[in-house]
Parts: structure tokens; C-alpha cells; sequence
């Protein structure tokens, strides 16, 4: 049995591979890139941003990191407190680098506490106003920074509110009385020579009455007796020489300053009363090294978070919390 050939098309098979829609110029597939079947665009992974969006960062970031939350762009400055003893003072200062926020809280906590304390010595308020003029240098080159660089520091120092709107300004009626107070003093003791001058009265004229064989009788006025005059003895106002304001000496002050990789030795005579002094980690007599420092906290447990600390040093300030900070030790071998 035969079988009849498959049916031919009088035009001739279709060109290419037998798809009629194949060949031509409408037919031909579309060049690559445009359209299917050309590849999709690479998958973008999560969260990337196109170049140029925000990277690299404005500043370079070599430069001052804050002490207090490692943020940048940091500055160097140096912010001061008062107290007064009564009969003695005590000069507070904080040394920078200083981001904007903690910048600004240390500021505004470091000026409202000495408004508050920095009356009460027979310096004192002369000091007081020195204090407050010098934080306010400091304050304008921290604000002349912008925020931090998102992604560059940790937690940060709250600012609270603004010194301006707080009580502790107040406490500055305290100079004021005292100047007043003075000024009414002087004032008072200094004043013009003499009473004060009584204006003479002024007579009556006489009264007579009509005609009359018998007298008159006269109506008149009778000045009192001058007022005796006194004169007040001169005074002179003391005068005050300032003692020159030294900076404290202790030596533990320098621990304030110490950071990441350092190293410190402790000469201390029991663990109530260490005495921490500074030292280069070349130097033979050194006994710990500085693996973290954590400021504005006074809680030891923070270096939980260092496995290679061992030990711990705690710095606490009773009136300014915000100086306290912990240093992880590790002990030298």
C-alpha cells in the first residue's frame, strides 16, 4: 500500500526552520537588548542604593571622632564647670572631641550646674561669669557643626532643653542683688553732704483791721529752727586681689583622658583607693592595657560585652554624671 505524499503548497515551503512567522522583515526576531527575548536586567541585592545615592560620604572619615559616641565630624573644645565651697572653689573641665549632640548636652549640663553651684564662695561669682562666657566660646564652635554622619556613632548624649528655658537661669538674680545691693551700699554712705535743704516759708503779711483807736493785732509765721547739718564719714571699698586659678595637679586626672590601647599602672594601697597613672605600653612597669572605654556610665557590667577584658576601672563624678565612664582592662602578662 502507498501513501500519498504530504500536500505541497504551491508557494513553496515557508523559509527558516518552518515557522511561518520566521523571515521577512517582519518576521525576523528582534536584534538583542531590545525586548524579549533579550536577558533581563542583574537582580540588585536588597537594600543597594544606585552610585551616587548618598556615597560616599560628605566628609572624610580620618578626622575627630567624639569621645563620648565615636560619631564624626567631631571637634576639639573644652567645657568647664564651677563650684563653690564657701570657703574654697573646685574648676571643673571636660576636654573634647565633641560631636554635635553630645557636644551641646555636655554644654548645657556642665553651664546649668554651675549657675546652680558656683555662688558660694567669696570668688566664686567672679569666677562663676568667667566660667559661663568660656563655655559659651566652646558652645558656638560646636554648633557650627552639622549632626552626625548616620552609621558613624553609637548611643549618644541627651541634650535636653535649651539652657535658655531651664530654672537654673535664675540663679542669675544672684549677681544682680549683689550688684544692686552694692550700688544702693555706695549710694547710700556716698551721698550729698547736708540735710535735705527746707525751702523758707513764706510770711504772711500783716492783718489789720479797719481803723480803730485800739491796736490791731498782728497774724504772722514763725519758721522752725534750721535742722542741724551732719556729714556722713567717707568710705572707701576694699580692695580684692583674685589668687590665681591653678589647674589641679592629681594625677588621676590624666586617666580621664585615656582611651582604646593604652596601657596603666596602679600604685594604689588597696581596691577602695587606687591610684591609676597613665603610662606608654613600652614601658616595663605598665600592668594593664585599655581594650574599651564606655563614658557616661558607672556600671562595670558593660565590659561582660569585652571578651578579652578581665578587669574593669570606674571613674565616677557625684554632681556631673555625665563625665562618669568605665574602662575595660586587660591585665598584662
Amino acid at each position: 500500500m502507498s501513501v500519498p505524499p504530504p500536500p505541497q503548497t504551491p508557494y513553496g515551503p515557508p523559509p527558516g526552520d518552518g515557522n511561518p512567522y520566521a523571515g521577512g522583515p517582519y518576521g525576523a526576531p528582534p536584534p538583542p537588548g531590545y525586548g524579549y527575548p533579550g536577558p533581563p536586567p542583574p537582580e540588585q541585592p536588597y537594600g543597594a542604593q544606585p552610585a551616587g545615592y548618598g556615597y560616599p560620604p560628605p566628609y572624610p572619615m580620618d578626622g575627630e571622632h567624639c569621645r563620648f559616641c565615636g560619631g564624626f565630624p567631631a571637634v576639639r573644645a573644652t567645657v568647664r564647670g564651677h563650684q563653690g565651697l564657701v570657703v574654697a572653689f573646685r574648676m571643673l573641665r571636660m576636654h573634647g572631641p565633641f560631636c554635635h549632640t553630645c557636644g551641646t548636652a555636655t554644654v548645657r549640663d556642665m553651664s546649668a550646674r554651675t549657675l546652680v553651684q558656683g555662688w558660694w564662695s567669696w570668688v566664686s561669682p567672679l569666677l562663676t561669669l568667667i566660667t559661663l562666657l568660656m563655655n559659651l566660646g566652646a558652645h558656638n564652635r560646636i554648633k557650627r557643626l552639622p549632626p552626625p554622619v548616620p552609621g558613624t556613632h553609637g548611643p549618644q548624649l541627651d541634650p535636653g532643653a535649651p539652657l535658655g528655658s531651664r530654672p537654673h537661669m535664675a540663679m542669675l538674680l544672684v549677681p544682680l542683688s549683689l550688684l544692686t545691693t552694692g550700688i544702693l551700699v555706695v549710694t547710700g554712705v556716698i551721698g550729698p553732704k547736708g540735710g535735705t535743704p527746707v525751702a523758707s516759708p513764706t510770711s504772711i503779711d500783716t492783718v489789720t483791721s479797719s481803723p480803730s483807736p485800739s491796736p490791731s493785732p498782728t497774724f504772722g509765721y514763725t519758721p522752725p529752727p534750721p535742722l542741724p547739718s551732719f556729714t556722713m564719714p567717707s568710705f572707701t571699698m576694699p580692695s580684692i586681689t583674685l589668687p590665681p586659678v591653678s589647674t589641679p595637679t592629681d594625677p588621676s586626672d590624666a586617666v580621664d583622658d585615656a582611651k582604646a590601647g593604652d596601657c596603666l599602672r596602679n600604685d594604689g594601697t588597696s581596691a577602695d583607693h587606687p591610684k591609676i597613672t597613665v603610662m606608654p605600653c613600652t614601658d616595663a612597669k605598665a600592668q594593664y592595657k585599655v581594650v574599651y572605654k564606655y563614658p557616661a556610665t558607672s556600671d562595670e557590667k558593660v565590659c561582660q560585652k569585652q571578651p578579652k577584658s578581665d578587669s574593669s576601672y570606674t571613674r565616677t563624678y557625684s554632681n556631673f554624671p555625665a563625665l562618669d565612664y568605665v574602662l575595660c582592662l586587660k591585665h598584662l602578662k
